[in-house]
Formats: C-alpha cells, sequence, structure tokens
C-alpha cells in the first residue's frame, strides 16, 4: 500500500507541474491551473514581486465578482460573511477592498502559499450553493449541525501538514477514543473528478502522519445531484469513507464510538 500511496502522490505532483503555465503579462506572471472553477474554466492566479523581493499572490478579484454574477454576496449575508472568513483564515488567505482574495510569500514559500490560495479560491467558489432555493447555508455547516445534533465531540476547521510540506484543511476531526481512531471529516458539495483528485491527494500526503488507523470520511453532499459512481469507486480503492449525505445516518455508530 505504501507504494501505492507514493505513486499517487508522484502522479498527483507531475499532473500538477505539466499542466500549470506561466506567462508574463506586463509588471505580473499569470499562472494558469489545471483546476476547474464550476464553470470548468481552468483557476488562474497572478504574481507580482515588490521591490524587496515579496511576493504578491492574487485572484484578481474573479472568484467574488463571478459569485456576484450569479447573485451570491457573501458581504450581504451575516451567515454568509462568517462562512466566508472563516474559509479564508482557514487558507492563510485575506481579502482585499477591491474584493480580491490574496496572499503573500516569500520565493521560499510560494508553492505551499499557491497551494493554500488555490484551496481558498476553489471553496469560496463552492458558496455558489448558498444561492440555491433548496440549499439555506454551505454545506460544511450542515455537517457541523449534524455532528452538532448527535453530541459528536469534534474539532473544526483544521490543518495538518503532509509530507510535501504542503498545508492541506480539513473541516473537522473527531478524537481517537478507546474503541475507535481518529476521525478526519472533509466535506464537498460533489464528486467531481477535480474535487476526488485534490481530496484523495490531501489525504495520501497526511495520513501517515496521523498515527495508526487515522480514517478519513468525506461527506457528500448528494441532495441536488447525482454523485458520479466512478468518483465513489476512487475513495474506496484508497480506504477512505463516503458519506451520501441522504444516508449520513449510517455512519453514525462509527462517528460516536
Amino acid at each position: 500500500m505504501s507504494l501505492l500511496i507514493n505513486d499517487l502522490k508522484e502522479s498527483y505532483l507531475k499532473w500538477l507541474r505539466e499542466r500549470i503555465q506561466y506567462k508574463e503579462i506586463e509588471d505580473a506572471i499569470e499562472i494558469t491551473t489545471p483546476l476547474l472553477d464550476r464553470h470548468n474554466d481552468y483557476l488562474q492566479i497572478y504574481v507580482t514581486q515588490s521591490k524587496s523581493g515579496k511576493l504578491r499572490l492574487t485572484d484578481a478579484g474573479y472568484i467574488l465578482d463571478d459569485l456576484e454574477m450569479d447573485g451570491v454576496d457573501v458581504f450581504r449575508s451575516p451567515r454568509r460573511k462568517e462562512i466566508f472568513n472563516t474559509i479564508l483564515n482557514g487558507c492563510g488567505v485575506s481579502c482585499s477592498k477591491s474584493k480580491e482574495l490574496f496572499t503573500e510569500s516569500s520565493v521560499e514559500s510560494f508553492p505551499q502559499k499557491k497551494h493554500m490560495l488555490l484551496q481558498a479560491m476553489m471553496t469560496v467558489n463552492d458558496m455558489f450553493m448558498t444561492a440555491r432555493s433548496n440549499i439555506t447555508s454551505l454545506f460544511m455547516e450542515d455537517v457541523a449541525a449534524f455532528l452538532e445534533q448527535h453530541d459528536i465531540r469534534n474539532t473544526p476547521n483544521i490543518s495538518f501538514i503532509g509530507k510535501t510540506g504542503f498545508t492541506h484543511r480539513f473541516d473537522f476531526v473527531i478524537p481517537k477514543s478507546k474503541d475507535a481512531p481518529e476521525r478526519i471529516i472533509k466535506s464537498v458539495n460533489s464528486s467531481s473528478k477535480q474535487q476526488t483528485s485534490l481530496t484523495l491527494f490531501m489525504w495520501n500526503d497526511t495520513r501517515e502522519y496521523r498515527g495508526h488507523g487515522s480514517e478519513l470520511y468525506v461527506f457528500i453532499n448528494d441532495s441536488a445531484r447525482s454523485s458520479a459512481k466512478d468518483n465513489l469507486a476512487a475513495y474506496d480503492e484508497y480506504a477512505v469513507r463516503t458519506v451520501l449525505w441522504s444516508r449520513r445516518t449510517d455512519v453514525l455508530p462509527q462517528l460516536t464510538a
């Protein structure tokens, strides 16, 4: 299994290296990544360098502008604003007055900072789901309410450093007990191929540092769309437990142990 884990890591990193494109535009570098937004457009970030050598990485305002065009203003609702700030704080990302998502770094910390900015962009982009009439909160909040309802003790919004040195943010961790190992939870609004690949990379990069038997549970929102069976099968291949929201009570015995 350890060889398979290493193969997965190398495959993911090779995929990133081969598909990321760098282009110089005026006083900035445009980076086009293979990661997709909800329109299936490639996510782009822009990098500038100050005279002191500090790098500034930004989405140039794309994510929030795109949400607003589709009727989602994260600042209009106190609840959405709280969710938005939680996402940014968890990734070490800020929001400028011009509504850019950005972070600053040195050349040495650039890979990690770029990774965290992209995580923030993807997660904030997912807040589009809050505009749907049948969904009143970010899915992560629904999962939090489910854990609270069943008195499942947990720590929210936690980050782990992986073997690659990247920091990965997970939504909740349920501590180890005498009857069960540590259980880590990631909530996703869909089981897209991109989201599945990213989640599996995050988990396999950190699992060996989490102690013997640590488990990942991926809660998938299947209330608004069907979940692709091949993506669910990919989780099974790496011993990740998938939890369809419509069947969430099935895992209560494992989470309350």
